[in-house]
């Protein structure tokens, strides 16, 4: 099980916010190792990333799929990107098989965000034959 804490490191060692909670979560792994890592934390995506994402990308997305017969929700084609794009992989410490699992878009940063979405226009433009224009860009549409 993972649990990540922030913090900040000062002159005088790491200051763990929520400290209290983190020394709870300690208590139920007294006598047991543990290991620590220390990073950098990475930026999460944006709200105005999160908006595009809903608000443009899986719209359409949903579209193409859509028009070439697929009859899925907001949700089935964000859970359907989710599968496509967001493969993780688990490994059983004891054994190393390896099983494949859907990973969250909500934990990715800003970085990561911007290649998934560039995959996704990739894809969308090779197999459904859809333009998702980049934010702040402006597509004009025909509808019959």
């Amino acid at each position: 099980m993972k649990i990540v804490y922030t913090g900040e490191v000062r002159e005088t060692g790491i200051h763990i916010f929520n400290r209290k909670a983190f020394d709870k979560e300690c208590e139920g792994l007294m006598g047991k190792k543990v290991e620590i890592t220390v990073q950098k934390k990475k930026k999460s995506r944006s709200v105005m990333q999160n908006a595009y994402y809903w608000g443009v990308v899986v719209p359409v997305v949903r579209n193409g799929l859509l028009d070439v017969g697929y009859m899925m929700s907001i949700e089935e084609t964000h859970n359907l990107l989710k599968a496509k794009f967001r493969q993780v992989e688990i490994v059983n410490m004891n054994t190393g098989e390896i099983i494949k699992s859907v990973g969250s878009t909500t934990d990715m940063t800003t970085l990561d965000f911007m290649d998934y979405i560039a995959e996704i226009q990739q894809w969308g433009a090779e197999y459904l034959n859809i333009q998702i224009p980049d934010p702040n860009e402006q597509i004009e549409f025909a509808y019959e």
